[in-house]
């Protein structure tokens, strides 16, 4: 009996030990790869390193010099344009086509053909736009039809190559969003919606009382993929302008690693690093913080 009970109880602590030996393997590569790399990106933010030569700590160094450095000030602004154009393209025009075609007969064929731009990855994108707005593209078209002040690289003007690859980056994003806005609309009950009918609301008046606040654990979740996709806008700068001309078209993503694998300054690319990360987790906070009161 002694035995048979030794058994059983072997079994049960096996029973409750093999659930998280199928998680070890997750939770090893997460420590690997996302913490550990956190943890050793912080460290190295405090030292001038080239990544060959001894580590030197230098204290804030780096961070005192990030914020005297006009080309992180630059690549800051450039990111806050990413951020305004994020709200203003891939979430607000996604959030209006998807009140209008919710109810739409053809609404299948619309998804599709909103959500195909976010099959292309940004890469093959951005090399498809380049080709278009290259000298040889649609300026040259627009040169011979007698348009010769728009007949130049329209990639090498400042600020207008940045409002180019927002525009571009905002229209892969417009898909996913648009299902994302269409399935939370589909799960709003009806019964809020005929109340306010009832009592006269129509129109704006409707989805601005009624439709939006029901909707808003949606649009939480698409703000903060939006916004952490502006904050990390790399592969289509650097396919379209690789950050030029002179450093003009540059986000603190690409900054970042120009400063730690081209210029090989580690510390200072770590520094710029940590600078965003903690900018992304504050404004994730900031989205959040009713909902985790909510759950309270």
């Amino acid at each position: 009996m002694e035995i048979a009970k030794s058994k059983l109880s072997m079994k049960s602590k096996l029973g409750k030990i093999i659930p998280y030996l199928y998680l070890a393997p997750s939770v090893i590569l997460v420590g690997i790869f996302c913490i550990y790399s956190d943890v050793f990106s912080l460290i190295v933010s405090f030292a001038e390193w080239d990544g060959l030569n001894e580590m030197k700590f230098i204290g804030f160094q780096n961070y005192m010099n990030m914020f005297q450095d006009p080309n992180f000030l630059l690549s800051s602004l450039n990111t806050l344009i990413w951020v305004v154009g994020t709200l203003l393209i891939p979430v607000a025009i996604a959030l209006l086509f998807a009140i209008a075609i919710t109810h739409v007969k053809t609404q299948s064929f619309f998804k599709t053909v909103f959500y195909l731009p976010n099959a292309l990855s940004q890469t093959i994108a951005g090399i498809i736009l380049t080709t278009i707005l290259s000298t040889y593209g649609l300026p040259h078209l627009l040169g011979v039809m007698g348009f010769d002040s728009l007949a130049n690289d329209w990639l090498t003007v400042p600020y207008l190559n940045t409002l180019i690859m927002v525009v571009s980056s905002g229209w892969q994003g417009i898909g996913l969003n648009l299902i994302l806005f269409i399935v939370g609309l589909n799960q709003i009950p009806k019964e809020p919606i005929e109340a306010a009918r009832i009592e006269g609301a129509q129109g704006i008046k409707l989805y601005r009382k009624v439709v939006l606040p029901l909707l808003k654990p949606i649009m939480l979740i698409v703000l903060l993929m939006s916004l952490v996709n502006s904050f990390k806008s790399f592969d289509t700068i650097w396919v379209m302008t690789n950050g030029g001309p002179y450093r003009t078209s540059e986000t603190l993503a690409v900054t970042m690693y120009k400063e730690a694998f081209v210029n090989n300054q580690l510390g200072y690319g770590s520094a710029i690093a940590m600078f965003l990360s903690v900018t992304v987790l504050i404004i994730s906070w900031l989205l959040l913080r009713d909902t985790f009161k909510g759950e309270e």
